[in-house]
């Protein structure tokens, strides 16, 4: 009896593999590929757009003055830019709005090398922490009233860096009137 019981239950066993190995063969969708019938993989990816957040400031006043010792003739305050986001970034001005209109007879250069009656301003990087640049290296010179794509800094995922404004003025340029510059910035993914 415990032969035939044992037997019987040997029989249910393989008629229940033969069962099951056919109706996995059945599941498989046209699209599915079993593994080891091909060396290729069909591998589906999403891609996820990013989030970009920059913090800078909205407004930075400046004082420009012949007065000032070195090349540099503009006093500003320590600009900061902040990464917020998980992806390298790039801060590029595409517009420069001026208006010299309360300087009389003065107009916008586009470098450090100005006339008497001109005036230009840019950005610098910090290179010294805590420090206003001196001179006029490595300033990216700011167009007046021109579209532009000017890069002015990168900044790698969750990192900040400072700037300053800096400029020059020719000796007939007056001292005791306000302008205005009014960049815009764009933030790319770099």
């Amino acid at each position: 009896m415990k032969r035939t019981f044992s037997a019987l239950l040997v029989a249910m066993l393989i008629v229940g593999l033969f069962v099951t190995g056919a109706d996995a063969s059945n599941s498989y969708q046209s699209s599915d590929i079993p593994i080891g019938s091909s060396n290729e993989v069909l591998m589906v990816g999403t891609i996820v757009p990013s989030i970009m957040s920059v913090t800078m400031p909205t407004y930075v006043p400046f004082h420009v003055s012949r007065t000032v010792e070195g090349d540099n003739k503009v006093i500003s305050p320590r600009i900061t830019m902040t990464n917020n986001s998980s992806v390298p970034v790039s801060l590029d001005v595409v517009y420069t709005a001026v208006d010299l209109s309360n300087l009389q007879g003065t107009s916008w250069a586009e470098g450090p090398d100005v006339g008497r009656n001109q005036i230009a301003i840019g950005f610098q990087k910090e290179t010294l922490a805590n420090q206003m640049p001196t001179t006029l290296d490595r300033t990216t010179w700011l167009k007046a009233n021109t579209w532009e794509n000017i890069s002015v800094m990168s900044l790698n995922a969750y990192g900040k860096d400072t700037m300053y404004v800096v400029g020059t003025l020719g000796d007939a340029v007056p001292e005791n009137n306000t302008f205005s510059v009014i960049p815009t910035f764009v933030v790319r993914k770099a």
